[in-house]
């Protein structure tokens, strides 16, 4: 009989095991839902986080955090008008909360997997979901406070709302099934615990703009991952204030992008993919790798574009070498007209002036039709700008050297280069440019041509390629890079790279900006940059050097773009410094 009980129990025991591991098996094998799928339709933006607590620990333990805060850059930043509405709105929130809103509470409620959707940009409506044990839930500030807030039922599933009237701010929140929901708005915390009750289907993961971008994307998904409705966003007002690359226009031609970061110890590594409205032209133009390739090591920047515009180049061109004021000017032997004594218009001598005729002007003449023309003419497939700073000889001034080469389908007619970029030589370079013409000069990488004159300019033809640069030194390194290039290959398909070696410039870059603040404000040259005496700190060497210090573990940033038509990928890795 006992052997009976006993082997009975021991079937039981064993049928339980196997239920219970059936059932584990089952949980570890079903799909977690995707996050944006708990969330309401309607977002402008998502952001989604595999472990957004390790994320925002390894910011707060950061060196970069530490400099940023103590930076010129932060202390123009906690002054401006946007530092300003943030931080009323986070008081407006503290209100509704009853708690202070502030970066210890963000540690709190900070768990693995999250997401959150924004749904007014203006009014900072959003819903925030985060994967939290329990216990951690019930240990939170606003957990401890929910009898402060009135109570409201969804889904099964009771949730906490508080309204703040001065304000009119909304803070809400909920716990289910171990998620942790936070809110601005009572229907969007009643949303997410509809979806997760399985009581409503339509999620911003359904919606059509977000399912084509994450279908576009085709990818795993980043450490960090966010998705945007750009066809909304680029409408909004906030978005032409405060976006600060101000290509407004330019934007308005995609409906949506996904970028996904992914981290390691030596590089974080971003996947951007940008969807059109409308096919744009797919012919990949030059061949970027082999272009890129003659930017010397210690460029410290360079950017290869596949077919550009004939317009854009010649603006290029204009900037970069053609209308830099040389560093000594000469006399050009003209005497300025003297000044025409002004006339008493109200004197007698004026009656028979005649008023019905406009006065006769000269027509205005194009210095830069010729090189137009010309650009026109070779139809471009690539071009490369390659720009380095070099430590000042007299320690006073940091010289900027500037590169180009410009790849076309048939050779250029280097008298038609000659004659053309002459032609489009400052005015003021010699007196009907008498005295201006090229001498050949030779180099262990191969001959090019100096203009003889104040303003430095060399170039190279050779075949389909045309090389330019306003330093002799430049050139040929570029001329030696070529040597070797010609086995160069990079990723099919890259439409456009570019690499900044911000290690490498930093103290150029510095000292630059130093002397372009004392260009402008010679006044303030004795601050050096930084905030003194309350006053905001220069923009160049105080801001935008601050920002550079904050980041000076950075050792170079690289991006690779696809221009597929519809679909725009990029590829941006940021190298640190080991």
């Amino acid at each position: 009989m006992k052997r009976r009980l006993w082997g009975a129990l021991i079937v039981l025991a064993i049928g339980c095991g196997v239920v219970f591991a059936f059932g584990a098996l089952e949980q570890a094998l079903k799909a977690r839902p995707e996050l944006p799928a708990l969330l309401p339709e309607g977002a402008l933006l998502s952001i989604e986080a595999r472990d957004f607590g390790s994320l925002l620990r390894d910011w707060n333990t950061s060196e970069e955090k530490r400099a940023w805060l103590t930076s010129d850059n932060y202390s123009a930043f906690s002054n401006s008008r946007l530092f300003g509405r943030l931080s009323q709105a986070q008081d407006e929130f503290s209100a509704a909360a009853g708690l202070p809103t502030d970066a210890d509470l963000l540690n709190r409620v900070a768990g693995q997997e999250s997401c959150l959707g924004l749904y007014d940009i203006g009014n900072l409506e959003f819903v925030y979901v985060t994967r939290l044990e329990q216990q951690r839930i019930e240990s939170t500030p606003l957990w401890q406070t929910r009898g402060k807030f009135e109570q409201r039922t969804e889904g099964g599933t009771t949730f906490y709302v508080h309204k703040d009237l001065q304000s009119s701010r909304v803070a809400a929140f909920a716990a289910r099934d171990g998620w942790l929901i936070l809110g601005t708005r009572e229907d969007l915390v009643a949303g997410v615990l509809d979806r997760l009750a399985g009581i409503s289907s339509h999620n911003l993961f359904g919606e059509g703009w977000y399912a084509e971008a994450v279908k576009q994307a085709a990818g795993e998904r980043g450490d960090l991952r966010m998705v945007l409705n750009l066809d909304k966003i680029v409408r909004t007002p906030y978005f032409r204030s405060y976006w600060v690359q101000r290509n407004i226009t330019e934007m308005k031609q995609y409906t949506s992008a996904v970028s996904d970061l992914y981290r390691t110890r030596e590089s974080y590594r971003e996947e951007r993919v940008l969807l059109r409205r409308a096919q744009r032209n797919t012919d990949p133009g030059g061949d970027i790798a082999a272009l890129a390739a003659l930017a010397p090591e210690d460029a410290g920047f360079y950017a290869a574009d596949a077919l550009p515009d004939p317009e854009s180049l010649l603006q290029r061109l204009r900037e970069n070498m053609l209308e830099i004021k040389p560093e000594r000017t000469e006399s050009a032997g003209v005497d300025a007209p003297p000044s025409v004594a002004a006339q008493d218009p109200g004197s007698a001598s004026q009656l028979d002036v005649r008023i019905d005729q406009a006065p006769v002007t000269q027509p205005t003449v194009d210095a830069f039709d010729s090189l137009r023309r010309l650009l026109r003419s070779q139809q471009p497939v690539a071009s490369l700008e390659v720009f380095t700073a070099r430590p000042p000889r007299d320690g006073v001034f940091v010289s900027l050297q500037t590169g180009m080469a410009i790849s076309a389908p048939r050779n250029w007619d280097v008298g038609a280069v000659r004659d053309a970029v002459a032609s489009a030589l400052p005015s003021g370079l010699s007196a009907g440019k008498l005295g201006v013409h090229w001498e050949e000069r030779s180099s262990p990488a191969g001959n090019y041509l100096a203009l003889d004159g104040a303003l430095p300019l060399y170039i190279e033809v050779d075949g389909k390629q045309l090389l330019l640069a306003n330093d002799s030194a430049l050139l040929e390194q570029i001329l030696v890079r070529r040597q070797a290039a010609s086995q160069a290959t990079g990723r099919d398909g890259i439409t456009y790279t570019a690499l900044f070696r911000h290690t490498r410039e930093q103290d150029n870059f510095r000292q630059l900006m130093a002397q372009l603040d004392q260009a402008g404000h010679p006044s303030e040259a004795s601050h050096q940059g930084t905030a003194a005496d309350g006053q905001s700190p220069s923009f160049f060497s105080g801001n935008i050097a601050g920002l550079g210090k904050v980041f000076s573990r950075v050792e170079s940033e690289k991006l690779e773009e696809s221009d597929q038509g519809t679909r725009v990928q990029q590829t941006v890795t940021y190298q640190w410094v080991q």
